[in-house]
């Protein structure tokens, strides 16, 4: 196995899975935006701006979640000079694979794939990860009810 080959190769994929959750945001926002553009324009009572209202304040959620999403996706760029190196403890870059699940550990990513395999992008906030955190292969880390016996970490 050529560990450095295969996180590049999961970094690729989660970029693209990213940047697919990306697209997502925009278009749901464009939609939005639209929906809002064409309500009547005569029919502007009490009910049509508590809509408008609602739909900008969505609107407002969605932008900042896309911001938060394109400063991860930054971060994910910024991680290709670093998956040359293998880590033998938990860290931001490794691939940590368990009993229950393999996270890459990045960005806060929903399950994708890379060369057919499954994995969950874990951001270096979460909950998880800071119970991760330094631990190496062998170690176990209890995260709620339920706990992971770390198989490989690189």
């Amino acid at each position: 196995m050529d560990k450095p080959l295969d996180k590049h190769r999961i970094l690729e994929s989660a970029i693209r899975q990213h940047e697919t959750v990306i697209n997502d945001f925009r278009e749901r926002i464009r939609e939005m935006m639209h929906t809002d553009e064409n309500e009547n324009e005569e029919r502007f009572d009490s009910q049509t701006q508590a809509l408008k209202a609602e739909t900008t304040a969505k609107v407002s959620l969605l932008a900042e979640q896309l911001e938060f999403a394109n400063r991860e996706l930054e971060d994910l760029f910024r991680m290709r000079s670093e998956m040359g190196s293998i880590h033998d403890t938990v860290q931001r870059g490794s691939v940590v694979k368990t009993d229950r699940d393999t996270f890459f550990v990045s960005a806060s990513i929903e399950r994708f794939e890379a060369e057919g395999k499954p994995f969950f992008g874990l951001s270096v906030v979460s909950p998880l990860y800071l119970a991760m955190k330094g631990k190496k292969t062998g170690d176990s880390v209890t995260y709620g009810k339920t706990t992971y016996r770390i198989l490989d970490v690189f």
